[in-house]
């Protein structure tokens, strides 16, 4: 599921007081598939979200579809990721998904949530949580 939400504090664009150029928010929640886990039976499935910090075309951008980062692009690269085999965990699968991310220009932020289900019942799955900025690598 997509979700498109603006910063939470308004100020006009370019207006940030730390000089950074204005930003929009793109949530990705949910996104589930089937992977191979290094060393797991089965195929556990798992779970991403990502919130991104995307650069703002600006007040006046064109009415135009190229003018603002598209999400496509990202979920395809993500299916990618989760089609290769052995895989060696969340933290793999973390790390590779915010340098996806970053690899678009226009994202300067990005929070990566990664859940990992187990195969076994009544047992824990394991999860990560990353960010990273674009500035500073980490």
């Amino acid at each position: 599921m997509l979700f498109l939400a603006n910063d939470p504090v308004s100020r006009p664009f370019g207006a940030d007081v730390s000089g950074a150029a204005a930003t929009y928010t793109i949530l990705l929640r949910d996104f589930t598939a089937t992977v191979s886990v290094a060393g797991r039976p089965g195929r556990p499935t798992v779970r991403i979200s990502l919130e991104l910090k995307v650069s703002h075309p600006g007040l006046s951008f064109p009415d135009d579809i190229t003018a603002v980062m598209s999400y496509e692009d990202i979920v395809e690269d993500l299916r990618r990721l989760c089609a290769q085999e052995a895989l060696p965990g969340p933290d793999y699968l973390a790390d590779r998904t915010a340098d996806l991310c970053l690899a678009y220009p226009k994202v300067r932020h990005v929070r990566v949530d990664v859940e990992l289900s187990s195969l076994l019942p009544d047992t824990a799955g394991s999860g990560v949580t990353i960010t990273r900025n674009r500035d500073t690598g980490r």
